[in-house]
């Protein structure tokens, strides 16, 4: 379905929506609701770095953010429900491994 490839760990904001095309105020509206619901910022990927006002995101887990949250997707069949949800674990299994395989090097 969605097709995206991210050739760095990181992105500034500018470069993480020419990836994920959202139009800027769409983006901000999003983390503002995120945060007004209690929600942690970092749970979409936000990544701020000590002693600057310098603002990376993890393109990946924006992604997957974006499609868990925001993406409408209304199953026609069971099977597809079924299958969308299995989608989801595997993408967080193979998230936890690359961070496993990172921390070990």
């Amino acid at each position: 379905m969605l097709d995206f490839k991210f050739d760095k760990a990181f992105y500034k904001e500018a470069e993480l929506l020419k990836k994920c095309p959202v139009p800027r105020s769409t983006f901000h509206k999003w983390q503002n609701e995120w945060i007004s619901k209690g929600k942690d910022p970092k749970l979409m990927g936000k990544i701020l770095v000590k002693g600057t006002s310098t603002v990376f995101w993890n393109g990946p887990m924006y992604l997957n953010w974006l499609i868990k949250n925001k993406l409408v997707y209304e199953p026609k069949y069971d099977y597809e429900e079924s299958d969308r949800e299995k989608a989801f674990l595997v993408v967080e299994q193979l998230t936890k491994k690359k961070k496993v395989k990172t921390n070990e090097k």
